[in-house]
């Protein structure tokens, strides 16, 4: 498969790794022979690497939604005639998706100093790994401290922590500092508050890091009760901070995903306030970014269909199912954050392949 996935079979190799009920060979092998066949060619050593490393990083994003972790609950531990259990905590395997990932960010590593394709291999991983929405694949447990019952493993040993491992390695990218955010968003919400903070004034990152922070806002605004340790003690206290937020966004970026998502999250936030006009007005803004997108043409029609304007819901939910091709919608892949540049990273990837 390297061979073919080398002489640029790159669509074939990726059908047959997406038909694999598990990718455990595939790392077994790689992990076994991988380096022998890198060695095979010394005057091609350095494409060779890439081609492994690709490899891998193609074979964990066709098993990504299969198969990734397992956290397993430990029975307790009893002293027989005491009245005293002992709850351990939980242990983490990782499948072979993310352990792909870290056998090619290692193979790239060895080189003191990255080339520049690493660069886009590291950002391809990152799209990978947040497609998976894991956290504690770049970030370590993201439940340290709060028990059991939360997911909080005992086994810290065996974390992979990949951003800490990228990061020394491309300290000026700011999408690996973005990521950091993204990463502790839903549960070290003051952490993520710092990272967004720190870059919005970047021209890059800045508006969806603004973006992001003013989702949060909307998302925790009505709760300002949270204690000190509960990683939301830095949140506002009403969902007018994210409004003020996302308006600022658009003069940020000329993004239409990142427009979009700053009228749609907008308008559901006036919507949940009852300011319907402002709601609707910000459904629409998001429906000419993006026309039939599914989230913003639903909310819009409903609103619309609620407020007895029946035939213009009907129209806009008609002409969004009569396209052929319907637009990817942003607020879906939301949460997958940078896999949106997937085809990009992997084009640039296996073009360096074929030079």
């Amino acid at each position: 498969m390297l061979d073919r996935y080398a002489a640029g079979q790159f669509a074939a190799v990726v059908e047959e790794l997406q038909t694999l009920p598990t990718l455990d060979p595939i790392l077994e092998q790689l992990r076994k022979d991988g380096p022998g066949w890198i060695a095979a060619d010394p005057e091609d050593r350095e494409r060779r690497e890439l081609v492994a490393a690709t490899f891998a990083l193609e074979a964990a994003r066709a098993g990504a939604w299969i198969e990734w972790k397992v956290t397993q609950r430990q029975p307790r531990m009893c002293l027989e005639d005491i009245r005293e259990c002992y709850q351990p905590l939980n242990v983490l395997w990782w499948k072979p998706p993310p352990l792909l990932l870290e056998w090619g960010c290692e193979l790239l590593r060895r080189a003191e100093t990255p080339r520049p394709i690493e660069r886009w291999w590291q950002l391809a991983a990152l799209a990978v790994a947040q497609r998976a929405e894991d956290a504690q694949f770049l970030v370590g447990d993201t439940s340290i401290g709060k028990g059991v019952a939360a997911g909080e493993i005992g086994n810290t040993q065996d974390e992979i922590t990949h951003l800490e491992h990228v990061r020394p390695r491309f300290p000026d990218e700011r999408r690996f500092v973005l990521a950091e955010g993204i990463a502790r968003d839903r549960f070290w919400t003051d952490d993520a508050v710092q990272a967004y903070r720190a870059l919005a004034n970047d021209p890059d990152v800045g508006a969806e890091a603004m973006l992001r922070l003013g989702a949060m806002w909307m998302r925790f605004g009505q709760s300002n009760t949270a204690s000190p340790n509960d990683g939301r003690s830095q949140l506002p206290e009403s969902a007018a901070d994210a409004i003020d937020q996302f308006n600022a966004v658009e003069a940020l970026t000329r993004d239409p995903y990142i427009i979009f998502l700053a009228r749609y999250f907008k308008g559901r936030a006036f919507e949940q306030r009852g300011r319907l006009e402002q709601a609707e007005a910000a459904y629409r803004g998001a429906v000419a970014a993006i026309p039939h997108a599914q989230s913003a043409t639903i909310s819009l029609s409903a609103l619309l269909f609620r407020s007895n304007r029946r035939d213009e819901a009907q129209r806009l939910i008609a002409d969004m199912l009569a396209q052929d091709r319907p637009p990817a919608d942003p607020w879906r892949t939301y949460v997958h954050a940078d896999d949106r540049f997937w085809p990009q990273l992997i084009r640039r990837l296996r073009a360096e392949i074929l030079r």
